[in-house]
């Protein structure tokens, strides 16, 4: 199933893109994808936090496996200190 992923800030200007369309069942096979085309974005990734939504929910790290109708994923940089840190994933 074609998903939409969207990125962020500065992941998406690292990227030069804002979405790409991928086969993905888990959300975990989002990040999958962006390692997979982007060499580079493992390091730049992990100098960040970010947030993953499916859909309008937020998910955690212990989500990132669950499979799912996936329609659309958001990956969103957060800065250090927002709210909502438990739901933050880091690099």
């Amino acid at each position: 199933m074609l998903s939409k992923i969207r990125v962020y800030g500065r992941l998406a200007r690292f990227l030069g893109e804002r979405s790409f369309d991928a086969d993905i069942s888990t959300p975990i096979d989002s990040l999958r994808f962006l390692l997979a085309n982007f060499p580079d974005v493992e390091c730049h990734m992990m100098e960040q936090s970010y947030k993953i939504r499916v859909g309008k929910d937020e998910i955690d790290e212990t989500e990132l496996f669950n499979p799912s109708g996936i329609q659309e994923i958001k990956i969103i940089p957060v800065v250090t200190g927002s709210d909502g840190l438990g739901r933050v994933l880091t690099g």
